[in-house]
């Protein structure tokens, strides 16, 4: 990133190095902007250390879509046109990193031609140490966008994270993330505006190599513009423990209370649930282990119990990337009309980088789980799913780069009331090719595939085909591209946000 820019803008060695330590971090809200500007900015001074850029940029887009309002019959196409003319600004010092971007777009569609307009998209990230043991990350992104339509959505966000050295090794972690959302609902297929709020924190210290204790506490909450049954309150305290008896031999356990409250106080809901795993230690990174969980729900009409043993392995490279795979069985104990059930079950938890080569790297991510408060939709009741996916990326030419991506996921509603099964296939390719220092094309086409068995809802096929043409003086600065899970995560899943 920094040899990309002009000398006179270079800083040392030890100091690009330093710059590959940073992350982007997404979320929050357009209130916090000034906020962040103002812990940010001001207080960055200029010195030797310091890197200042402003980088005018035009792009010029071109979006098709075969079936734009996303219907199984009576398609319709869109063409969408944008001119965006705006500029980023990376102001980085030792302590500080600071990157804003804004740019004004004009879309000019070809059919709906009441949505034809401009629009002023805004997002600021910055990094900062208020204090010798705390750094803080945060996230602002404005969209710009007032009108609701169909087919049309849109998402303002913001985000701020901290991690505090309380002592040599305790730590407390905290985040609060907001999403202004206008989009598709999971449940309905109809486009709603909700926003949704985070708040978590965690505590965590380590005693001996490997021994540790984590304490957590989520609050969350989901409203919409109009009352939906899909609203709710929810908050979570956990705690997790391992400990090793010796160097091959462990445990760990996890303990949480889920309390979902929605406005129907029929179907409010309370899950107690928690697990102990035997650990067996046969490399640095890996452990096999045997498993055993139990969750209990209640409700004011209905008891729900799942037993699940399970055995598997733990590979674990970092913090955030690895692979967790276990076979297992749910035993289901219901109190209503559902009926007690026996279900084959696979525990996935995985998210790696395999390097494949100089030009080439493979990412893959994968993940399965159960509530009883539905994560897809919180009011259809208990449900299943399974995820995966994964981003190959090759270097075809020296300014010729290419990449190749898919996804699925399979969300299965169990309850009587509620029962469906949905899938979602997804794939694409993209191609950026950078004709010159100024000039960069890129070329992207996406695939979905939805299929359901909900008569509220519809199946339906896309195509998508995007192309771009952007001119700039010089490479702008940008965060490191080295994302989280979750940023992956949500690019592979669910590429419109």
């Amino acid at each position: 990133m920094i040899s990309s820019l002009s000398p006179k803008l270079k800083i040392d060695w030890y100091w690009e190095k330093g710059l590959k330590k940073n992350r982007k971090f997404h979320g929050v809200w357009i209130t916090g902007l000034a906020v962040l500007l103002t812990m940010g900015i001001p207080q960055l001074p200029i010195s030797a250390r310091t890197l200042l850029q402003i980088v005018p940029t035009l792009t010029i887009s071109e979006e098709y879509s075969d079936n734009y309002f996303k219907t199984n019959s009576q398609k319709q196409e869109e063409r969408i046109t944008s001119y965006a003319l705006g500029f980023s600004m990376g102001f980085l010092d030792i302590n500080r990193k600071v990157y804003l971007n804004y740019s004004p777009v004009y879309k000019d569609y070809k059919n709906q031609n009441n949505r034809d307009g401009l629009e002023h998209k805004v997002s600021l990230d910055t990094e900062f140490k208020p204090a010798q043991h705390t750094n803080i990350t945060a996230h602002v992104y404005y969209d710009g966008r007032s009108d609701n339509y169909q087919g049309d959505s849109w998402q303002n966000e913001a985000a701020i994270k901290g991690k505090t050295q309380v002592r040599k090794n305790t730590h407390l972690t905290y985040d609060y993330d907001y999403t202004n959302r206008f989009e598709e609902q999971f449940r309905t297929g109809i486009y709603k505006e909700h926003a949704l709020n985070k708040a978590r924190a965690q505590l965590s210290t380590l005693y001996g190599q490997k021994n540790f204790l984590n304490l957590n506490f989520l609050y969350e909450f989901d409203t919409y513009t109009q009352p939906d049954p899909d609203e709710y309150n929810l908050y979570e305290p956990a705690a997790y423990i391992s400990y090793w008896f010796s160097p091959k031999t462990g445990m760990d356990t996890h303990f949480s209370f889920r309390n979902k409250d929605f406005d129907d106080d029929l179907n409010d809901i309370k899950t107690y649930s928690g697990d102990v795993r035997y650990l067996r230690n046969y490399s640095k990174n890996f452990d096999g282990y045997l498993k055993y969980r139990h969750s209990f729900s209640e409700t004011q009409t209905y008891d729900h119990h799942i037993f699940h043993p399970s055995i598997g392995f733990d590979w674990d490279i970092t913090e955030d990337s690895g692979i967790m795979l276990g076979i297992g069985a749910l035993f289901h104990e219901w109190s209503n009309a559902n009926g007690d059930s026996i279900d084959p079950f696979i525990d996935l938890n995985a998210y790696k980088t395999f390097d494949l080569s100089k030009k080439a790297s493979f990412t893959v991510t994968g993940s399965s789980g159960y509530s009883d408060s539905g994560e897809a939709a919180a009011s259809l009741g208990y449900s299943t799913y399974y995820k995966g996916g994964y981003l190959l990326r090759y270097q075809l030419l020296k300014q010729v780069s290419s990449s190749l991506s898919g996804s699925y996921q399979l969300i299965e509603f169990h309850e009587r009331l509620g029962a469906r099964k949905d899938n979602m296939l997804s794939l694409g390719a993209g191609i950026s090719w950078e004709v010159l220092q100024w000039l960069q094309f890129n070329l992207n086409y996406s695939f979905d595939d939805y299929n359901t068995d909900s008569l509220g809802r519809n199946d339906y096929t896309e195509n998508r085909v995007f192309f771009s043409v952007s001119l700039y003086p010089e490479k702008p600065i940008r965060p490191d591209m080295a994302q989280s899970r979750d940023v992956f995560d949500t690019y592979i899943y669910n590429r419109e946000k």
